[in-house]
């Protein structure tokens, strides 16, 4: 994995996540969120793991800039995304990490604190 040198991959933390949305970098967003660019964009999912499709990562996967990874966060548990998400990703060449909400929001403060090339796509709990 790349160290960034891109300033487009600032990576605002999350300070803290629950009661249905997160805070990212001191502001408060409500529901499902992308992390990207070195912003916070709402995130139309309808927050079911299994109902993702690959168009739902279009921010991602279309950019000529890829990141090395996307953290994503399913939810309270982690349920694995249907299999054309993950070869969506594979096919790009991005890493995905799926884990649970909470474990995703700690693993992507850890990658950012490394400055790793990292986005994140988290379904709010």
């Amino acid at each position: 994995m790349r160290r960034r040198e891109d300033p487009a991959y600032a990576v605002p933390p999350i300070d803290a996540f629950g009661e249905g949305g997160f805070r990212v970098a001191g502001a408060r967003r409500d529901g499902h969120v992308l992390i990207i660019d070195g912003t916070t964009k709402a995130w139309s999912v309808d927050g079911d793991p299994k109902a993702l499709t690959a168009s739902d990562f279009h921010a991602f996967l279309a950019r000529a800039d890829k990141p090395d990874m996307v953290v994503l966060g399913l939810g309270e548990k982690l349920v694995h995304p249907p299999a054309d998400v993950r070869k969506a990703f594979r096919e790009a060449g991005v890493g995905l990490e799926m884990l649970d909400t909470a474990t995703a929001c700690r693993t992507y403060n850890l990658l950012a604190g490394e400055a790793r090339r990292v986005c994140a796509a988290l379904i709010a709990v």
